[in-house]
């Protein structure tokens, strides 16, 4: 289709609408970052407002725009060029040849529970004894220990290799090899303290690494290492495997929170693919069970939908109960194992919604007796069970767009989970305050750690030594452009299916339109939480609308909202599909009232 001559009025539309949301609301803020977007969209067959998100986030070179619009499985990076993949194969494939028992050593979360999976589906198909041993959340913490690695030994272990762990194991690595045994460490974090003494080690994040790209998760490395394990296997089998273990690399890099970018985009979109026809009996019963299967699964089925359920397992009970899900080929089995992770995801739902309630009343008081919370919350939830502490800070940082510490009453200390925002670095904030705690660790966006001291001392050192502006704690919604109406098409609607998957690194596109006029408003939908709407801009462009939220939300805009109503939003276009019939509509994610 042609497309009106954007090129110069974008920038002065943005500046416009800027200036007008400013009166408005907090830092609603327009990319403004320059192209050639009309030479872009010539040169890719796309239109200049796709090329304009590509520039947004951050695609410059024509590679990189290729890449991310057209990439594939040929273009993913070698294997062997993680450092240590050479020693680690040759290690497995020694022991192997002598016929070692193998021990795989997990961790609890989805992440590791698919690393555990790819692995041990790799030592079924090559004839290799193996057992997977995944830590107890309570009992054992993150990572394999001295315990589990005595346990795998006495088991008659020869081998262990690690997965989504073991970079930061150096006791129980130093044990294993003092008992004889050979260690295999694949891991994708950060190396914080040199590397465990184990015979091979495999982790972009380790110096001297070559890998292009670092931030892939712990299951990507475990299914790279399989790949350079069957390198010289030309067989169709050996092909199909590392095919259909895809979708367990694809389903770890969304539920890790990876960001979608470089070849966790190619993996993610490619694995989403082979999850929506899934042979594994576990997740085809856990997607039937929560209504997802039959259609074309997104990574938000994978983040919201799939993964929780799998997550929950390791937070309130075992994570072997997800390993066997995946592992289960009996059909019958595996829709009860499916079943019980969705109780288990259900009970875990309803402990997070108790707590942050519980949090949000204390967050109140403070508010009305300080008039503002914290600049740094910290909420002490004795009773809250410690795998939620996470979740229920996360909810909170996001709520307030502060930094959030949720301290629990553990059988073993107060122990604490904290999210943040991106002007307050977590990690430098609790080093600084190393003495108050017996342990810690993260990173800039999260943290656990384990008190030394009343949790009135923790909040107060926090707060004291915080230098967050007032400005640092808005929260700031960046927007593509400006879209008139009258660019929205099913065309572009279409077009903008080239973006996907999206997530954290390539957030789905959001536009912004102003000098709105309401031609009509009605609450739908069972429990009220969505406002339709029929919209008109100043051009004279009218456009099908929807806004859902909760019932109090929808119920307080459609009070605003009456025919004539004047209002400003932001909103991705979408198709709606109805009774067979197809219309074009928005999805609004914020309104301003004008």
């Amino acid at each position: 289709m042609e497309y009106p001559p954007l090129r110069a009025k974008t920038d002065q539309m943005a500046r416009c609408l800027r200036r007008d949301i400013s009166l408005y609301m907090d830092r609603w803020m327009i990319y403004s970052k320059k192209a050639d977007f009309f030479a872009v969209a010539k040169k890719f067959n796309i239109s200049p407002m796709l090329a304009r998100i590509l520039r947004n986030r951050d695609l410059v070179t024509d590679e990189e725009i290729s890449n991310f619009l057209y990439g594939s499985l040929s273009d993913l990076h070698d294997p062997f060029l993680l450092k240590g993949m050479d020693e680690a194969v040759q290690a497995a494939r020694g022991e192997m040849a002598r016929g070692t028992k193998i021990c795989i050593m997990g961790d609890y979360d989805s992440d590791g529970v698919c690393s555990s999976f790819i692995l041990k589906s790799y030592f079924d198909y090559a004839g290799a004894k193996s057992t997977v041993c995944l830590p107890d959340r309570i009992r054992d913490g993150y990572g394999m220990n001295v315990r589990m690695v005595h346990e795998a030994f006495e088991d008659g272990a020869g081998l262990i290799i690690t997965c989504d762990n073991g970079i930061s194991c150096h006791d129980a690595v130093a044990e294993a090899k003092e008992l004889g045994m050979t260690v295999i460490v694949t891991d994708h974090h950060e190396v914080s303290a040199g590397l465990p003494c184990a015979d091979a080690v495999v982790d972009p994040r380790q110096e001297g690494c070559q890998y292009p790209f670092k931030d892939i998760c712990g299951a990507v490395v475990a299914w790279k290492f399989v790949q350079a394990m069957l390198k010289d296997d030309a067989g169709a089998q050996a092909a199909a495997l590392i095919d259909y273990l895809l979708q367990f690399a694809a389903v770890a890099t969304v539920t890790d929170i990876m960001p979608l970018k470089d070849e966790n985009r190619i993996i993610v979109r490619e694995g989403l693919k082979r999850l929506s026809v899934t042979g594994n009996r576990g997740l085809r019963a856990l997607m039937e069970l929560k209504g997802i299967s039959g259609q074309s699964i997104t990574s938000f089925h994978v983040g919201f939908v799939i993964g929780p359920c799998l997550n929950s397992a390791g937070r309130l009970e075992s994570a072997d109960e997800a390993f066997d899900l995946l592992y289960e080929k009996d059909p019958e089995k595996a829709a009860q194992t499916a079943g019980h992770l969705n109780e288990l995801n259900e009970k875990r739902k309803q402990l997070t919604s108790d707590q942050i309630d519980r949090a949000q009343e204390l967050i109140n008081k403070d508010i009305s007796e300080k008039g503002s919370p914290d600049r740094i919350i910290v909420c002490f939830l004795p009773e809250a069970h410690e795998s939620i502490a996470g979740i229920v800070a996360g909810h909170l940082k996001e709520e307030y767009n502060r930094p959030a510490f949720i301290i629990t009453g553990a059988n073993d200390g107060l122990k604490g989970s904290g999210r943040s925002i991106p002007a307050y670095n977590m990690i430098e904030a609790l080093t600084a305050r190393a003495d108050l705690m017996q342990k810690f660790g993260g990173h800039a966006g999260a943290a656990g750690f384990t008190l030394d001291c009343s949790v009135e001392e923790f909040r107060s050192a926090l707060n004291a030594d915080c230098t967050l502006t007032a400005s640092d704690l808005e929260k700031t919604v960046w927007l593509d452009m400006r879209l008139p109406f009258e660019y929205v098409s099913p065309e572009f609607v279409k077009e903008l299916e080239l973006l996907e998957p999206f997530g954290t690194g390539n957030d789905k596109p959001l536009f912004a339109e102003k000098d709105i006029t309401v031609l009509k408003s009605s609450v739908v939908g069972k429990n009220r939480t969505a406002l339709k709407m029929v919209l008109e801009n100043a051009g004279g462009a009218r456009m099908d609308a929807v806004y859902f939220s909760s019932p109090e939300n929808i119920s307080a805009a459609a009070g605003k909202t009456a025919s004539g109503s004047k209002i400003m939003i932001t909103y991705y276009p979408s198709i709606n599909e109805w009774r067979g019939m197809q219309s074009l509509q928005i999805v609004i994610r914020d309104i301003r009232f004008q």
